[in-house]
């Protein structure tokens, strides 16, 4: 029987790199809301057949600053042993960067046209990832919106952004059978996820908000609500 030659195994190479600038800054604020925030998850599904899917995530930012006037500690920050309820909903929306994650803000987009708030999204996430956003760009947003669409999978459970108490998950929309009126049919059906801070929010209380949320982004496009702005 012939003998087996083991091949000389190869020195493991590594490049040690420090962790600096925007993505330390990211993996402070991820490590604080890991370790100070008891996030819990709730998953709802959407029937999404009738909203552009180019549109979703610009519905999904109106949809919730509507949505946390019926559910105000989801527009809240948490900061020690104070709970900040805020009148205003600004959105927070995540765009993925060469530099990392920024989280630039939406100002007001309940009073705003889903189309305005495409096209603001669309700027504020231009400006992201050429490194022109200011600081402003940045400030005080009150809850967070994500959508990794088809880069992040069908389902992913994101971590609130401190102080807030609450960040909003869309993920990819796929085409499935279901049950309608006892027929099977195909629709368009996303994952939509609440992460909640459970210090201040329970359980009942977010799933009533993801059922609310689901049914007004089903629902597509919502003409501004000028009485936010009045």
């Amino acid at each position: 029987m012939a003998e087996r030659t083991v091949a000389a195994q190869t020195p493991q190479r590594a490049d040690r790199r420090p962790i600096t600038g925007v993505r330390r800054m990211i993996a402070d604020r991820m490590a604080l809301s890991h370790r100070t925030i008891p996030g819990v998850h709730v998953v709802e599904e959407m029937d999404v057949t009738d909203v552009p899917l180019n549109r979703i995530l610009a519905v999904t930012v109106a949809a919730v600053a509507r949505a946390v006037a019926d559910h105000p500690l989801f527009n809240a920050h948490v900061e020690e042993a104070h709970l900040t309820v805020f009148d205003r909903c600004d959105v927070g929306v995540a765009v993925d960067t060469e530099r990392g994650l920024m989280v630039p803000v939406v100002r007001e987009p309940a009073a705003k046209s889903v189309e305005e708030i495409a096209a603001e999204v669309t700027a504020l996430a231009r400006r992201a990832r050429s490194g022109r956003l200011d600081r402003r760009d940045l400030t005080d947003p009150t809850i967070t919106v994500t959508s990794p669409g088809r880069r992040g999978g069908v389902l992913a459970t994101p971590l609130v952004n401190p102080p807030q108490t609450a960040i909003v998950g869309v993920h990819r929309a796929v085409d499935r059978p279901v049950v309608r009126g006892g027929a099977i049919t195909i629709r368009t059906i996303a994952n939509l996820t609440v992460t909640f801070d459970h210090r201040v929010i329970d359980g009942a209380e977010a799933g009533e908000f993801a059922i609310a949320l689901a049914r007004r982004i089903e629902r597509g496009p919502e003409p501004p609500d000028t009485s936010e702005s009045a």
